[in-house]
């Protein structure tokens, strides 16, 4: 079975920097969104990665990257500071359009 080294990489940041982000600020919201948002991506990831998925099957990745990139974005526009709201917006952004090239 294929596995998708740069989706899962991906997800595990994710989760990482809820992870980092409850531990330094005691953020459960952080926690949350990050365990949830890379579970999905990782599930997500190696769905369309895997033999007989559809080429659109990596919409739904693309998906949850540009929300992710909108809701840190929006976070990094009002709080000017590029860790870690502009680096998870930046990094979604690249991911939501490997996603979403993969799925033409």
């Amino acid at each position: 079975m294929p596995v998708d080294i740069l989706g899962l990489s991906f997800a595990v940041f994710i989760a990482l920097g809820g992870v980092t982000g409850y531990l330094k600020s005691g953020s459960t919201a952080s926690l949350a969104s990050g365990l949830i948002f890379g579970a999905l991506i990782s599930l997500s990831a190696q769905f369309a990665a895997s033999p007989g998925a559809s080429k659109s099957a990596s919409i739904i990745p693309a998906v949850l990257c540009i929300v992710l990139f909108l809701v840190m974005g929006s976070r990094f526009l009002s709080s000017k500071k590029f860790m870690p709201a502009g680096m998870v917006a930046v990094t979604s952004l690249l991911m939501a359009i490997r996603f979403a090239a993969k799925a033409l």
